[in-house]
């Protein structure tokens, strides 16, 4: 699903390449020019050269034995592809490798837990999220997104002029606060299940949100008459998830 994503013609660095069948597709339907294979494991490393040698693809398909981003020069790749690790781990490599990951023309990622995490990261680290899939297999549901740079609000911040703001009425402050609380909520709701699934009704997304939305029921049933503090925070907690999915739920 997301090696459909990458833009044709692209020079594209695969992390965590396991056996090379990403690159291999890549160039056998002829969307990439040229692949870097990248593993930390020297095991799945040798296995993908065994198959790029099987296709006679040795010239356009290189492996780097490397952890993450390291061994990629900057500007070295049009497309950065992490997919298949969870999403700690596909955020730690864009944090340590940040200098390649935003001279890239995109990233086509495939987080498979922790999917908030990876968008926040993004909007917080100025990219934008262009596309994003969701399916469901084998019982697993399985996101893909494609992420660029955000040029455009680095040129609007370098271009706005360092002034101080008129003092707001106090009315003005607090119609201000009441928007700046829903936009907070959008936000989360945003980064947590995907503002392009939601606006586009996504219906796997959607049938994710009911199967989420009764497991949060059935978790706040289980601890509504406990009265300790760990109890009320976690009731907390799970009071701030249900209104985050069914302010997502009010998409469709």
């Amino acid at each position: 699903m997301s090696a459909k994503m990458v833009t044709k013609g692209s020079r594209v660095a695969d992390v965590g390449c396991d056996h090379a069948h990403t690159g291999i597709w890549l160039i056998k339907n002829d969307i990439a020019s040229k692949v870097i294979a990248m593993d930390v494991r020297k095991g799945p490393l040798e296995k993908a050269r065994e198959n790029i040698k099987l296709y006679g693809l040795d010239g356009i398909i290189e492996t780097r034995l490397s952890d993450g981003l390291e061994k990629l020069s900057v500007g070295e790749a049009d497309s950065i592809v992490i997919a298949g690790m969870g999403g700690t781990l596909t955020v730690e490599i864009l944090k340590n490798g940040i200098e390649k990951a935003a001279a890239a023309r995109e990233l086509i990622l495939q987080p498979q837990s922790d999917i908030g995490m990876v968008r926040r990261f993004l909007r917080e680290n100025g990219f934008v999220i262009t596309q994003e899939k969701m399916c469901k297999e084998d019982g697993k549901y399985y996101n893909s997104m494609r992420a660029v740079r955000d040029h455009f609000s680095e040129s609007l911040i370098q271009a706005t002029p360092d002034k101080k703001l008129p003092d707001k009425k106090p009315s003005d402050k607090l119609d201000s606060e009441m928007n700046q609380g829903n936009a907070n909520i959008f936000q989360a709701v945003y980064d947590e299940f995907g503002e392009i699934l939601l606006k586009s009704q996504n219906p796997v997304l959607k049938e994710l949100l009911l199967v989420l939305q009764r497991k949060n029921e059935r978790n706040l049933k289980s601890i509504e008459a406990s009265e300790n503090e760990a109890a009320m925070l976690r009731k907390s907690e799970l009071e701030q998830e249900r209104n985050i999915i069914e302010e997502a739920l009010g998409h469709y």
